[in-house]
């Protein structure tokens, strides 16, 4: 009687169950659903056969790889170019290896509506990934066009995922290459591909120093020549005043004034030539030059 109390007491007592931080508990009653979020903590449901529990970790961050496995190098097992290869939208073939993080989110429908979780988001993240590398170039694929890729598949795998109560955090594109027959192709492609890029940027530096350059002196040049006439003109002006100014002066007094010129013009000449005079009638000095004839 006693072992048969201590029996169904251990029974009873096995209902009890601890639901860890980072996890859910859903319970099953003669199979079907009973309680779908069941909280962190100890709790209790009646003992198996009537009732079975599953715990599912709601908090951690699955990782899935899509395309091209990883090696395992403990076990042996290569990679299978195959199932990496996928057609860009101007028909080359390239090698994708991507990584799908992911939480639940429905740990219900993460248990139940699919057989193989995993292996759907794989399959649904890579049809996401098929379709939009099938609408860029190979070259956007392998530069620029990453992030974009990225954040499409994402958003695209995400609507379908839901179904299974999976919620995608990341795609992330980790190796993009070409097949190996064509790699040596590619990578002089590439390498006259970034040699191009330099180049442009070199002249692009060039054109940034030179211009400006070239800019300053034109300007230079310029308030050069604006400061060369304004002198001219000025210049020409104090030039025709001064006439004008000689023109009255003459006017009133011809003789004089006359004088005053030739005298003028012969001080500012004569300091600049070399003469050399000569007396041919015995000490008698012919200054006629320096006279003013009337």
């Amino acid at each position: 009687m006693r072992l048969l109390l201590a029996c169904t007491a251990l029974y009873l007592l096995s209902g009890i169950y601890i639901v860890g931080s980072d996890e859910v508990g859903v319970v099953r009653l003669f199979g079907r659903v009973w309680q779908e979020r069941v909280p962190s903590g100890l709790h209790y449901r009646l003992p198996f056969p009537f009732t079975r529990l599953d715990k599912v970790k709601v908090r951690q961050v699955r990782r899935v790889t899509v395309g091209m496995e990883a090696p395992d190098v403990v076990i042996g097992r290569q990679t299978n170019p195959l199932q990496a290869q996928f057609l860009t939208g101007d028909q080359n073939i390239i090698l994708v290896r991507a990584i799908v993080q992911y939480t639940v989110r429905d740990p219900v429908r993460f248990l139940f509506a699919a057989a193989d979780s995993e292996r759907i988001i794989q399959r649904v993240t890579e049809s996401a990934l098929a379709s939009e590398i099938a609408q860029m170039p190979v070259d956007e694929v392998m530069t620029t066009g990453k992030i974009a890729i990225q954040n499409r598949v994402r958003q695209r795998a995400q609507l379908w995922l839901d179904r299974i109560g999976v919620s995608v955090v990341a795609v992330t594109i980790e190796k993009v290459a070409p097949p190996d027959p064509v790699k040596d192709a590619f990578e002089a492609v590439t390498q006259a591909r970034q040699n191009r890029h330099r180049l442009i940027l070199e002249a692009q530096s060039y054109a940034n120093t030179i211009i400006p350059q070239s800019r300053g002196e034109a300007q230079k040049l310029i308030n050069e020549a604006i400061a060369y006439r304004d002198r001219r003109i000025a210049e020409a002006k104090g030039e025709a005043e001064r006439f004008m100014a000689l023109l009255a002066e003459y006017r009133k007094a011809k003789d004089v004034t006359s004088a005053r010129l030739y005298l003028e013009a012969m001080e500012e000449l004569l300091p600049k030539i070399k003469k050399v005079i000569v007396d041919p009638h015995g000490g008698q000095l012919d200054v006629g030059m320096v006279q003013r004839q009337p």
